[in-house]
């Protein structure tokens, strides 16, 4: 019996080896002298099993596969000791399979709050996006497992695929066997270090449950179920009789917010990120603004140009093709709100006749939004609300007339603003179908939707809410764990109360490789610029929402823009030593007036923050904080020297010198940093003068003396901006890291 049993499996080997490899059709792989294993994998969950870790990864199967419905039609869903599996058919390899964020589902089930910030560690892996790290062993176990996305080795892309991001420092916690080891949390994992035994990964799906959920609560939708146009139905939105909730999010692509996502289109880009958003989050609807002028500059206000036109044709498309549906903003950044049968009406009545008169019968809009948040724009402000609303009025009068299967609504930055009566004696709530309620309060969500509903029996759609997670440090309370807080909260409050929600926003806007500098306007998304969600992404996936499929379909080639970059002394320059970049006066600072060797690599982007002399941008560096008015134009000239001078005099160093003289000794600020002036001591007289020593660094308030520095005796000064001192190693002078030092102060002064 077994001499058969060779010949027989050495001839159907070599049968095989006759058959093309199918890794889609693999064949099933059992466990059958594995006590309590009675599941079985196969197909393409048996191969991802097999080339990504195996059993020491993934552990035995709990259960046979299953399929579940999702918004991106049926997914087979298989649960293992250690992960889940899922495999979504329409995703092209190797993004086809994906894993359950089992460690982040554990953490949430067992209410544990997010941990608190660590800082980068000597010989670990620092993640800014959880400011957390990975020390060994832990991180020699992360680094040897990853997806197989195609890359040498195993690199850490793969790795971060795998496993997710750290969510907490490594400590000690007893398992579910009543034992104790120092384990750490990931997004898909749980590390447990059990000495000899090495490390090994926790067994979150038999602590989960076998049980198979769907990631999306959406439901799929057949091809009987497409086209028909969302009505008002009461205070419910309706399609093709059906009640349907409205769940999405306020889009701008990536690196081209505002205007630049129009003046620079890439629908490329719109169909990954839009196809990433329906397949994490479930979404059925996107929030777009278009601004009146293209250009932001009055040279193209009112112009529907074929650029404008095919880019929303694009967009349309994209979304229609995802079974998202659409509202589209209009007059964003417009303040003008003329007067009835004035010549800049005509102006926009001939704007809404000709851009909407492209789309009148166009099932992938849901509606058009009038003007975005009219209340917060200086003319509203300035006691100059009557005409906003009389304009406003009329606006929604004429798109009624010229869309009547589109939906009119006007998306407001105040709830009060809905019920205030115009000149004409009507209401917003009189003359639009559905509110779109702006509301960054969330504790306050339901007060304000109970209160607006005594107004109206329409439906109310959340159509903004959301918080921002930077820029990092700059402002307390912008961290990934509040903005999570604010969704939970707000969903939570908004329950039986709403027809949809619409988080603001997407994705966070990255200025990298932009000329803008970081504002908390930048830090709004759901999706980090590194592609990973943050924790709020979990609250709105959550939302249940079905799927909305359209009749129209297009099939247009997906066209990019290319932005056009500054001159080369404005233009982003990434500095490789620490990844940031120096862009605009702080490039032109870097390269004329010392660079790396007096201020160190920036440490962080250039972001705005309030001062006693108004908005500033400001730099830090690792050996200084820069900073400039904003909005100061330097003109770059065709003279070196002419920018230098305009850089020094519309520049300031902020004098950390004089700040961090309070960490020198009684005894040494008694002796060296007596009243009066101070000469550059000789170790420095060069250093001084060659770096533009009193712009950058001051005047001298000491002399020269010996210092402790990083536990060795230093020859230092200190100057009104800075220290300068002689690095006892090399015989060098430098100018101390005191911009790292003030960055670090100012994350521990904000909690971060």
């Amino acid at each position: 019996m077994k001499r058969q049993f060779v010949i027989r499996a050495i001839v159907l080997a070599m049968l095989l080896m006759l058959i093309p490899a199918a890794p889609l059709a693999a064949a099933p792989r059992c466990f059958p002298d594995t006590a309590g294993v009675s599941a079985c994998i196969d197909g393409r969950i048996r191969t991802f099993w097999e080339r990504n870790g195996g059993l020491a990864v993934f552990g035995f199967p709990l259960a046979s596969a299953t399929e579940q419905a999702s918004d991106d039609g049926p997914i087979t869903v298989q649960m293992f000791e250690r992960a889940r599996i899922e495999v979504h058919p329409r995703q092209r390899a190797p993004y086809d399979v994906q894993l359950g964020r089992l460690g982040f589902d554990a953490l949430v089930r067992r209410g544990e709050a997010p941990a608190a910030p660590d800082q980068p560690r000597a010989g670990c892996r620092f993640f800014t996006a959880t400011n957390q790290n990975i020390c060994s062993p832990f991180l020699d176990t992360w680094r040897r497992y990853g997806l197989d996305l195609g890359q040498p080795g195993v690199s850490e892309a793969e790795s971060l695929a795998l496993f997710g991001l750290p969510l907490g420092p490594a400590h000690v916690e007893q398992l579910g066997d009543g034992t104790s080891a120092m384990i750490q949390w990931f997004e898909r994992a749980r590390f447990e270090d059990h000495g000899a035994q090495g490390v090994l990964l926790g067994l979150l799906g038999r602590e989960l449950g076998a049980k198979t959920e769907t990631a999306l609560p959406v439901a799929p939708a057949s091809i009987g179920d497409r086209g028909g146009f969302v009505v008002v139905n009461g205070d419910q939105f309706t399609r093709l009789g059906q009640t349907i909730q409205l769940k999405g999010v306020n889009y701008y692509p990536q690196g081209r917010p505002w205007a630049e996502m129009w003046q620079y289109w890439d629908g490329v880009q719109a169909e990954r990120e839009l196809r990433q958003a329906r397949d994490q989050l479930g979404i059925n609807t996107i929030r777009v603004l278009l601004p009146y002028d293209i250009s932001t500059s009055g040279k193209s206000a009112g112009k529907v140009t074929p650029e404008i036109l095919r880019s929303l044709r694009e967009l349309l498309q994209v979304a229609g093709s995802l079974n998202i549906r659409v509202i589209i903003a209009l007059f964003d950044f417009y303040n003008g709100f003329p007067p009835p049968g004035s010549l800049e009406e005509q102006d926009h009545i001939a704007y809404l006749e000709t851009l909407i008169g492209n789309f009148v019968g166009d099932d992938r809009i849901i509606a058009w939004d009038v003007h975005n948040e009219p209340d917060h724009y200086g003319t509203w402000k300035e006691e100059h609300a009557d005409r906003v609303l009389l304009w406003l009025g009329r606006m929604a009068d004429t798109i009624h007339r010229l869309a009547p299967n589109h939906l009119v609504t006007v998306g407001m930055g105040e709830y009060q603003s809905f019920w205030r009566i115009g000149p004409d004696g009507r209401r917003p709530v009189d003359y639009i179908d559905f509110v779109s309620l702006h509301n960054y309060n969330a504790a306050d969500t339901a007060r304000q939707l109970d209160e607006l509903r005594t107004y109206t029996k329409k439906p109310i759609v959340i159509g903004e809410f959301g918080w921002p997670t930077g820029p990092m440090c700059a402002v307390p309370g912008y961290t990934e764990a509040q903005q999570a807080w604010v969704y939970r909260e707000t969903l939570r409050q908004s329950a039986g109360r709403v027809a949809g929600v619409i988080g603001w926003t997407l994705r966070d806007y990255d200025p990298l490789l932009t000329t803008r500098w970081e504002t908390r306007e930048e830090f709004y998304g759901l999706v980090r610029p590194n592609g990973t969600l943050k924790p709020a992404a979990d609250a709105l996936r959550d939302y249940p929402a079905a799927a909305l499929p359209s009749v129209v379909t297009t099939n247009l080639p997906l066209t990019t823009v290319e932005p056009k970059t500054a001159g080369d002394k404005n233009a982003p320059q990434i500095i490789q030593a620490t990844g940031h970049s120096v862009k605009g006066p702080f490039r032109r600072a870097w390269l004329l007036l010392g660079g790396q060797s007096s201020f160190g690599a920036p440490i962080a982007e250039a972001f705005i923050r309030e001062s006693e002399r108004g908005p500033m941008v400001v730099q830090h560096f690792e050996a200084a904080v820069l900073e400039i008015p904003v909005g100061l134009a330097v003109d770059p000239g065709s003279l070196e020297q002419l920018q230098i001078d305009i850089l020094r005099a519309s520049m300031r160093v902020q004098a950390l010198g004089e700040i961090y003289v309070g960490a020198v000794s009684a005894g040494d600020r008694g002796q060296y940093f007596a009243a009066g002036a101070h000469k550059i001591g000789n170790p420095f007289q060069n250093f001084y003068r060659v770096y533009r020593g009193q712009w950058r660094f001051g005047s001298a308030i000491s002399e020269p003396f010996s210092e402790i520095v990083n536990g060795v005796p230093t020859v230092v000064q200190y100057f009104q901006f800075g220290r300068l001192e002689v690095n006892a190693a090399t015989g060098n002078i430098e100018a101390s890291r005191f911009g790292r030092r003030a960055y670090d102060d100012l994350c521990r002064a904000n909690g971060q």
